[in-house]
């Protein structure tokens, strides 16, 4: 994708408890920006500290093709390259250049960044998962691809959706939340401040019937690392993944929920 090129401009972008400076001069990535994280551009004398200070380009690479991504590290940075990204991380986790091809590049880089900075801190896990609120709890729904995800998003309506593709976990000794995730595939990003108690994660399988078993805490564990957002490359960094995994199956429980097509299977989960 090729797109008209302007000034630069900034972006300040509050995901979980974390700042992002994006910076760009493409057309197309500021509207991505605006669109998807609900940002507005600011003066660049004005910018505050940030977490994390990116810079976005386009013109890299060619289309999607699979979702492989190979990871290097030298000296100076890391970096995660696709047919259709590149992102380099300086040793700090402060400076980031991200290089993309088109929109949905970019999407998916973005998903690569938060998770491998929230990774390296061991502040908490990016999850493939749909997560629905109800009374003020958080309850996140994983399967493999097809498994109903998105259905169960749709399903459960009008409960707010905090993800329906990639839920935000912080973990600690003391509890587990889940935050307004902006990593999104079909709906909009939502007003939901502050920070919901997860509750249960519910590992999906379409059935005939409804009904929901708990997990082993080791099964629980596996059934997580599956689906963490999380690109191996490192011994050190797979454990500190597996620690929070542990942490999160030993913290709230896991359990496999065998549903029907419609929204009866919240009766199984109350």
């Amino acid at each position: 994708m090729k797109g008209k090129k302007g000034m630069e401009t900034a972006f300040i972008v509050q995901i979980a408890e974390h700042t992002l400076l994006l910076k760009t001069e493409s057309d197309f990535v500021k509207e991505f920006i605006c669109q998807k994280y609900d940002a507005e551009p600011v003066s660049l004398a004005t910018t505050q500290e940030a977490d994390l200070s990116v810079v976005i380009e386009e013109g890299y690479g060619s289309s999607f093709q699979d979702y492989n991504v190979e990871v290097t590290i030298t000296d100076e940075c890391k970096i995660y390259k696709r047919t259709d990204y590149l992102i380099e991380i300086d040793k700090q986790y402060k400076a980031v250049r991200i290089c993309i091809h088109d929109d949905f590049a970019l999407k998916h880089a973005m998903v690569n960044l938060y998770s491998a900075y929230i990774t390296q801190y061991e502040w908490g896990l990016l999850i493939h998962s749909s997560c629905l609120l109800e009374q003020e709890r958080a309850y996140l729904f994983a399967g493999h691809s097809g498994a109903g995800k998105s259905t169960v998003a749709q399903l459960s309506q009008p409960r707010p959706i905090l993800s329906d593709e990639a839920t935000i976990i912080k973990i600690t000794e003391n509890d587990v939340v889940v935050y307004n995730s902006p990593f999104r595939s079909d709906t909009e990003l939502p007003e939901l401040p502050g920070t919901y108690p997860l509750t249960a994660i519910q590992i999906l399988r379409q059935s005939p019937d409804n009904r929901r078993l708990r997990m082993g805490v080791m099964e629980g564990i596996q059934q997580l690392l599956q689906r963490v957002f999380y690109w191996a490359h490192h011994p050190e960094e797979t454990k500190k993944v597996f620690r929070m995994c542990r942490l999160l199956a030993g913290k709230v429980p896991v359990y496999e929920l065998y549903f029907q097509k419609n929204n009866t299977f919240w009766e199984e989960i109350k």
